[in-house]
């Protein structure tokens, strides 16, 4: 990105640039628009990054915080006195969090400075339940969010996993490998079902589990990196039929029939497709010549006809974003959020399409889901490679011992935990990957112009989200660096990629 006349003008006399509209809301509710900053990007941050912003309040010395909460389409925040170190000493500020798009919001929107519409406004009064500003010539973003870095977004584009084009990132300060996020293989219970009795079968399971056991652990199955891989795929139908056409009566070895395993993915915006494509299909980061090694992702086959565009479901949970079954082969959803990817899971259940519609395409479905969300009625995490996301082991009858609440409470939740089957529950979703054994977890990345006048909060709004007495949330951890794991075992990695979601975990302890 050429930075602005007007922002080489403020670089020149020594000052910096800040955005010249605001939210109407935030004014009314007595913030100025000096003093409103706005975020774009991730949608599975929000909560933590609204956490964040109310570390930077001065509650203790007066100021009071008021969260509005716009749903899928972001979060506002603002503080009638920030802390001395917030950038917003002693004054009312707020900050609104935009998730619209996902995290390519936050890059590609950032980097060229393009002015957007859709920012979770306060509503007129001040009170109640957060509006979106979703009229007028927008405003450009002041900072963005992306579980995954600037680089893999430019590669993505590269490879056409991206459709939109990046643009070049100078003049913009790039911020990563403070922080990051697990991911997970999310199924529908009843392909979830199936692979337990695959794998009770072939012995990878315990004979005695129970199928339908949805608790995780020792019964929990697994999918390997591969096998996810033949189902995200572009070209291939159900698990490993290499063709365009499904081969009649194949037997999938995932789940030992001929049933389809539907896809329910994010759209390409999202920072959660992006962390699929890198970490099962190595797009783009094998895209280097001679390797190649990058495969592509399957994609809703627009020019064929029988893409269709759900605004609503026909009964039950709103699901957004669009549909194609390949002639009744396969399902594939890509939906605009998590809650709608998640929805197209759950329905998959009952043999039903994201629209709700009876089809012939089975109740098996999967589809990859950040660790901030919590398993429910019907769907579940699996394991990838045998390391669950969401439970660990111990030594039977002899839980490892750090301090916590009780003598077994090692999760930190306060609740001593059963460990009759040698398996802990983890509610906070993240034990597995600090310990450095459950790796589908990027860094994430903080962007911001580097002439803006918000540069202070920025840094501290970066700083809170490394630091993990600030940060916890389920699926969130702290990578390793000014903070160490072996200080933070349940919260801080014992390693880190250092921002590049493309290289190895390296440990440090």
């Amino acid at each position: 990105m050429k930075a602005t006349r007007i922002a080489l003008a403020l670089a020149a006399l020594g000052m910096t640039a800040a955005h010249a509209a605001s939210l109407p809301g935030l004014t009314a509710a007595g913030v100025p628009t000096s003093n409103q900053i706005l975020v774009s990007g991730a949608s599975a941050l929000s909560a933590s990054f609204a956490g964040v912003v109310t570390s930077m309040c001065d509650v203790a010395g007066g100021g009071v915080v008021t969260t509005n909460s716009c749903g899928s389409s972001g979060v506002a925040v603002r503080c009638t006195k920030g802390k001395t170190d917030s950038g917003f000493s002693g004054v009312a500020f707020a900050v609104s969090k935009r998730d619209t798009d996902g995290s390519f919001a936050g890059v590609g929107n950032v980097i060229s400075g393009t002015p957007i519409t859709g920012w979770c406004d306060a509503p007129a009064g001040g009170v109640g339940a957060g509006v979106t500003n979703t009229s007028g010539a927008g405003i450009a973003p002041d900072a963005g969010l992306t579980d995954v870095d600037t680089n893999v977004w430019v590669g993505m584009s590269n490879t056409g996993a991206l459709s939109l084009p990046v643009p070049a990132a100078s003049g913009v300060s790039l911020n990563g490998g403070f922080a990051g996020q697990g991911f997970g293989v999310m199924a529908s219970e009843e392909l979830y079902k199936a692979m337990q009795n695959v794998q009770k079968a072939d012995g990878r399971l315990p004979s005695t589990c129970v199928t339908g056991d949805f608790v995780a652990g020792q019964c929990q199955p697994s999918i390997s990196k591969e096998e996810y891989a033949a189902v995200a795929v572009d070209g291939n139908f159900s698990y490993v039929v290499p063709s365009t056409v499904p081969v009649v009566g194949y037997v999938s070895p995932l789940t030992g029939d001929t049933n389809p395993i539907n896809l329910c993915r994010r759209v390409e915006t999202s920072g959660t497709q992006a962390t699929s494509n890198v970490y099962f299909l190595n797009n783009s980061c094998g895209n280097a010549s001679p390797t190649l090694g990058a495969k592509p992702p399957k994609k809703v086959d627009f020019s064929s006809g029988t893409a269709v565009t759900f605004v609503n479901g026909v009964s039950g949970a709103v699901v957004t974003g669009n549909y194609d079954d390949f002639g009744g082969a396969f399902g594939l959803f890509e939906g605009s959020g998590t809650g709608d990817a998640r929805n197209c899971v759950i329905r998959r259940n009952t043999s039903k399409n994201p629209n709700n519609v009876v089809d012939t395409l089975g109740t098996y479905a999967a589809g990859v889901i950040s660790l901030e969300n919590t398993p429910a009625a019907g769907w579940k995490l699996l394991k990838i490679d045998g390391v669950s996301p969401n439970a660990y082991q111990t030594v039977l009858g002899e839980p490892i011992m750090i301090g916590k609440a009780t003598d077994t409470d090692v999760n930190g939740d306060g609740v001593a935990d059963s460990v009759a089957d040698g398996w802990i529950q983890d509610s906070t979703h993240r034990i597995t990957t600090v310990r450095g054994q459950y790796d589908f977890a990027p860094e994430f990345e903080m962007l911001w112009p580097s002439a803006s006048g918000f540069a202070t909060s920025l840094n501290k709004m970066k700083n809170t989200f490394a630091d993990p007495a600030a940060v916890s949330l389920n699926g969130i951890f702290q990578a390793n660096g000014v903070f160490t794991h072996a200080s933070n075992p349940t919260k801080v990695h014992k390693g880190t990629r250092s921002g590049n979601f493309c290289a190895p975990q390296i440990l440090a302890e």
